[in-house]
């Protein structure tokens, strides 16, 4: 397509171009039609299948009724305010752009003598309404949660966040795929500095197109090393959640096609709350909490440090005498943990792959049958199946399934290393775990802030689960412009701006 392109006077012209750029007769959902407005010719552009219908109709008999009289000079202007009265009418006079809102989904519509193009958002793309999230439910709370379709999400958070500073800036990335996201964040709260680098960050992506959405946006903006398997951006499907990230200084990334919202920059700490702690009171919440890390620590933790202690029995204190198999098994015990771990996973993989009818009888194939006869017939050891239960059953205990899956990572590296080197391999493979979560940033903010750097009022508050009316302050790592959320630190804010005006 040619840089630059201009719309021409000469119609004939602007629709032989794009007859022959959007393959008109060879392609079944581009379809065009010709019209009579006046004295005066006019065709218009549409997408099969992402426009309404009835939208069309209705603005399609107002334009063909207008009197000849009426359009004797400036047809087009006077289409546009007299006629075209659906509210997301625009006139452009690139024909680039024009292509790019074609195959959005926006409608073309093109006048004889005229250099502009009206475009009409008449869009109506296929989606399915909010239901609740598979992946974040909750006892109690909202069950709406984010779809496929852009403008549906950014009206979620609307919903919740009525703020007039709340901005939602678009951006296409991709040259072919010209996919839509949105940067959400709040003016007067977000610090101005990350959401440019967000925005040079998204503008530097040079690429045919992104049809995995978020995922490959995220790999593109998000720095460091790309080998790191800690996640370094949080996703939710719930308009809830994003809200709360977004009063606190976050950016949201909303991508067109795609159900998850990118919250951007994350700690560890954020990939193991859940919105179910803040819909219950705040002991219960604390407790959960606090399992919620325990089951994120034994998922890690429990089969290596079992394993190191077992292939070093010397080690064992008399109380923990009782720690090893009676029977090992015919498989060296570390071989044990690796295959039950790939067992694992491909019964995992297999219910996702499954219909919904059958994953329950998967499951229990899988957790049951096989589990146990190979104890029975001493393939593998009953502890072996059991700590392996156990770690498996902290990693679905995780809410991010990105850092359930990092987890599963570094517990694998650590069982190898203690099979490798026993109780010192141990001790080097956590070293290195604690030095990669130590050195990793998402967006310039350190991973276990506040923990490193040290804030002790922070910490209180990633620990447990606060009083909502206590949380006065937003992360100090995000270098928020409104640091408190008090209401009335703001009103004499405005109060010391409106006067600075009147001096």
């Amino acid at each position: 397509m040619a840089e630059g392109r201009k719309i021409e006077k000469d119609i004939d012209r602007n629709i032989n171009y794009l007859k022959d750029l959007l393959g008109i007769g060879e392609t079944y959902d581009v379809m065009f039609r010709e019209f009579r407005i006046g004295h005066k010719r006019a065709a218009s552009f549409t997408i099969n299948g992402m426009t309404n219908d009835l939208l069309i109709a209705d603005l399609f008999k107002e334009m063909v009724a207008t009197d000849a009289a009426e359009l004797s000079m400036n047809t087009l202007q006077k289409l546009f305010y007299t006629r075209a009265i659906h509210t997301q009418t625009k006139q452009i006079e690139n024909m680039n752009d024009a292509v790019t809102s074609l195959l959005s989904g926006e409608l073309l519509f093109f006048v004889d003598g005229a250099e502009q193009v009206l475009v009409i958002d008449a869009r109506a793309y296929p989606s399915r309404s909010p239901s609740e999230s598979n992946i974040e439910k909750v006892t109690r709370g909202s069950r709406d949660s984010f779809v496929e379709t852009i403008v549906f999400n950014t009206a979620l958070i609307r919903r919740r966040l009525r703020d007039p500073n709340l901005r939602c800036e678009i951006t296409k990335v991709g040259i072919r795929s010209q996919t839509d996201i949105a940067v959400c964040y709040i003016k007067d709260i977000t610090n101005p500095k990350l959401v440019e680098t967000v925005k040079r960050r998204l503008n530097n992506i040079d690429i045919d197109g992104v049809p995995m959405a978020e995922k490959a946006i995220e790999e593109f903006i998000v720095g460091g090393n790309k080998w790191n398997p800690l996640p370094k951006v949080r996703y939710t499907e719930r308009p809830d959640v994003a809200a709360v990230h977004l009063l606190e200084g976050h950016v949201c990334l909303v991508v067109d096609t795609s159900p998850d919202i990118m919250i951007l920059p994350t700690t560890f700490w954020h990939h193991v709350q859940h919105v179910e702690e803040y819909r219950q009171n705040v002991i219960t919440g604390t407790f959960l909490r606090l399992v919620r890390l325990g089951a994120v620590l034994f998922s890690l933790l429990l089969p290596p440090v079992w394993l190191a202690l077992v292939l070093q029995r010397q080690l064992l204190p008399e109380t923990l005498a009782f720690l090893g198999p009676q029977d090992t098994g015919i498989i060296p015990l570390g071989l044990q943990f690796l295959l039950a771990e790939i067992g694992v996973e491909m019964v995992r993989m297999a219910t996702v792959h499954v219909p919904a009818a059958q994953s329950t009888a998967l499951g229990f194939i899988g957790a049951f049958m096989l589990g146990d006869f190979a104890t029975k017939v001493g393939l593998f050891g009953n502890e072996t199946i059991f700590y392996t239960a156990v770690s498996v059953v902290g990693t679905f205990a995780t809410p991010s399934v990105e850092l359930a899956l990092a987890m599963r990572f570094f517990r694998i590296v650590l069982i190898a290393l203690v099979m490798l080197f026993k109780l010192p391999g141990l001790i080097g493979g956590l070293a290195a775990i604690m030095l990669i979560f130590g050195m990793t940033k998402s967006f310039g903010v350190s991973y276990l802030w506040p923990a490193i750097p040290l804030n002790l009022k922070a910490m209180r508050g990633v620990l447990f689960r606060l009083p909502i009316p206590s949380k006065l302050l937003r992360p100090a790592a995000l270098r928020p412009k409104d640091n408190d959320r008090l209401e009335i630190n703001h009103n004499k804010k405005d109060q010391g701006s409106k006067n600075e005006e009147d001096d």
